[in-house]
């Protein structure tokens, strides 16, 4: 290697750091209450999973449910009470327009119902419904013919090894590496012009991010682009792998997609502590561009391929302007 281009990785490299210093510093005190939700959650999780867990085998025994029946179970109900639960949060956020919760907006453009109430309208509907279809029908279908073919992996369910929260922690750090990997090539072959028009194109619908647009999407890519990366880490470490770890690291997705297109750039949200990580904001650009940033955890992808270049100009020329009206 030159030294030109030892030079040129050097510069890249700097300005990548600069960029994460600069995101971090813009949160503020918010990343303290971040910090605060992360730590109770892995504090959290394996104490009450140790409290809850002799019930639900008592339970899984009494009704005589395998693991399947178990984990489809757990799995679609806490993927329906997550995202329930937090559009209706985000439904108020957004009708009643608080002002304090509006200042995190993650863009200037009036929100989809002002702009156009009726398309909004018959758009919010079918986005319920076919939340509801991708939430409930196609994991019973892939999981029961995954059951039928014996390629189901199933992870331990034993009493004896539930997780503690450094376990935790590193297992789920392990899935979401797998997952932004997986995600990253998966969304971006959904973008290839060949076949965008007929899966993905349905999820950019909504040109602007809200809750309900989270997973707005085609049946096919809801299994490849979103059930199967996400599956990638657990079916790696299969029965090493205690099911509680599981059920938290669907916790975290769930979460996650919601909070990349809930339209705010929340500066308290867990997601933002995690280095060189996407936002709202982040994915906010790629559904109103309709370009690059196809990372879900993180940023690291879309920088060492350069499809977050479009995203990081669009930064730089806002931020120009806004110290141009400031002068």
């Amino acid at each position: 290697m030159t030294i030109s281009e030892h030079a040129k990785k050097d510069v890249l490299c700097s300005k990548f750091v600069s960029k994460e210093k600069s995101r971090y510093e813009r949160k503020g005190y918010g990343l303290i209450v971040a910090a605060c939700i992360a730590i109770g959650f892995f504090f959290g999780i394996p104490r009450i999973g140790a409290i809850c867990w002799p019930y639900l085998l008592k339970w899984q025994e009494e009704n005589e449910l395998g693991y399947t029946a178990v984990m489809l179970l757990i799995a679609t109900s806490l993927h329906n009470v997550i995202h329930i639960g937090a559009n209706l949060v985000y439904y108020v956020f957004y009708h009643f327009e608080i002002p304090f919760i509006e200042r995190y907006k993650s863009n200037d453009k009036p929100w989809p119902w002002v702009e156009d109430p009726v398309k909004f309208r018959a758009l919010a509907k079918r986005s319920v419904a076919v939340l509801l279809f991708n939430a409930n029908v196609l994991p019973t279908l892939v999981y029961l013919l995954l059951d039928h073919f014996k390629l189901l992996e199933q992870h331990s369910m034993a009493t004896e090894d539930l997780p503690d929260s450094l376990t935790l922690a590193l297992t789920i750090t392990f899935f979401m590496l797998m997952e932004d990997f997986c995600f990253y090539w998966t969304h971006r072959l959904l973008h290839w012009r060949v076949i965008y028009p007929y899966i993905h194109k349905m999820h950019h619908t909504h040109t602007t991010t809200v809750g309900i647009a989270a997973e707005y999407a085609h049946p096919i890519e809801f299994i490849l682009g979103n059930m199967l990366p996400t599956s990638v880490g657990p079916a790696i470490l299969g029965p090493n792998v205690h099911m509680l770890t599981v059920i938290a690291w669907y916790m975290i997705r769930f979460g996650e997609t919601l909070d990349g297109h809930c339209g705010y750039e929340f500066s308290w949200s867990p997601f933002r502590l995690i280095p060189f990580s996407g936002s709202a904001e982040y994915h906010d650009f790629h559904h109103a561009a309709n370009v690059g940033n196809y990372g879900s955890f993180f940023s690291i992808w879309d920088s060492v391929f350069g499809t977050n270049k479009a995203f990081y100009e669009a930064q730089n020329e806002r931020e120009d302007a806004k110290k141009l009206k400031a002068e």
